[in-house]
């Protein structure tokens, strides 16, 4: 998966990374990004996260999240975690110069591809371009959260490891 540059018409090439292979100095990039999206959404959390949100340490999450990358520079991140029987997607957040550039999509579509089982996310219900995403997804409505949130749940698709001589 590292390495793999995706372009859509018109943007420049992205390319995915594991949390665990991005360099530390720039977490305050990905803080950046975060800052961003929390001032352009009115449907976001109250505070934006900083820096110790994104190195808390959580069963899987250096494995599991995804920062999307365009000319060594985040624009985009989703980060989750292992949480007993399922995984869970903290933040799926895209700077908003990406948004509406797939940027979120293959960020989530390439995060499901690889993991199996539940998983599990939450959403403001305001937030229709989000809801919209995860429902393309395979998402769907399990509930709500005390804060009023919108739960939501899909099957992870990880795809079987090829055999050797399928290599």
């Amino acid at each position: 998966m590292d390495g793999r540059a995706e372009s859509d018409a018109g943007h420049p090439p992205r390319q995915l990374l594991r949390l665990e292979h991005v360099a530390d100095h720039l977490l305050f990039e990905l803080v950046e990004v975060e800052r961003r999206a929390h001032q352009a959404s009115s449907h976001y959390d109250d505070e934006p996260w900083r820096a110790e949100n994104f190195t808390r340490a959580l069963p899987g999450k250096r494995e599991l999240s995804l920062v999307a990358v365009v000319r060594d520079r985040p624009v985009g991140f989703l980060i989750a975690s292992r949480q007993q029987h399922v995984t869970h997607i903290h933040r799926l957040a895209t700077d908003p110069g990406q948004w509406r550039t797939g940027t979120a999509s293959q960020l989530l579509d390439r995060f499901l591809a690889e993991v199996s089982g539940t998983v599990t996310v939450v959403c403001d219900p305001r937030n229709k371009p989000a809801l919209t995403l995860y429902e393309r997804a395979g998402f769907r409505v399990t509930g709500s959260t005390p804060a009023g949130k919108a739960a939501l749940a899909a099957a992870g698709r990880a795809v079987p490891p090829r055999t050797s001589a399928e290599r």
